[in-house]
């Protein structure tokens, strides 16, 4: 198969997935999988699409297939950070928490700033009840990408559940303040009128500080 016809082929495989989105959209579950089936029948996919067609998979009801698919994506293109979030986000949408812990740390032994992984391996922490780990690892990440809007969310959503809601607040007030994605400030704003505006006025940088000093003050995150 030439270059030219392996790209005509993902364009085709790309197109026929926004057209089994639009499907399942609108509740047409059973014409989408036959949509996928009829195609993958006839076509040699590129390994490159295989994540694409995992998330599609699950979306249809076929777990097994989205593992394969992802796992088949891993083995030809190589565990890269990105394959590896992918594939643990999707193990963490099963409920397979320890597989999907190991996905986002073998991310981290490739690339220890990989902020993806750090925020992935967070949130996984902190549902495992390992809440100081999962701090740490936001305080990592915020040392990689100081300014990511992402980080504020995650760390928000943290505290919030660990009724630091002053902090909280800070959070989801810098996401408003740095974030361009409308769905990352609508989030924040929703959150921020939920806890209230009138809340004790402090940095994110202070926040970071008080996560790496453990908040050993007595009412501390960190037990």
């Amino acid at each position: 198969m030439t270059y030219n016809d392996i790209s005509s082929t993902n364009e085709t495989f790309l197109s026929l997935l926004s057209h089994a989105e639009e499907l399942i959209d609108a509740g047409r579950v059973r014409e989408a999988r036959r949509l996928l089936a009829q195609f993958i029948e006839r076509k040699h996919l590129d390994s490159r699409m295989l994540p694409a067609l995992a998330a599609v998979y699950l979306r249809v009801g076929k777990p097994k297939q989205a593992l394969a698919a992802m796992k088949a994506a891993i083995e030809q293109l190589g565990p890269q950070p990105e394959l590896l979030n992918t594939f643990g986000l999707l193990l963490a949408s099963m409920g397979k928490e320890r597989e999907s812990r190991e996905q986002f740390e073998e991310a981290l032994k490739i690339d220890g700033a990989n902020s993806e992984a750090l925020r992935n391996l967070a949130f996984t922490l902190h549902r495992s009840g390992e809440r100081e780990a999962a701090y740490a690892m936001l305080v990592r990440c915020f040392h990689a990408v100081p300014l990511s809007a992402e980080l504020r969310l995650v760390c928000g959503a943290l505290l919030e559940l660990d009724g630091k809601l002053d902090e909280a607040v800070c959070c989801y007030r810098d996401v408003m303040e740095l974030s361009i994605v409308r769905e990352q400030v609508s989030l924040a704003t929703q959150r921020l009128f939920i806890l209230g505006t009138d809340r004790l006025p402090i940095t994110f940088e202070q926040v970071i500080c008080r996560l790496e000093s453990g908040w050993n003050n007595g009412d501390g995150v960190v037990e």
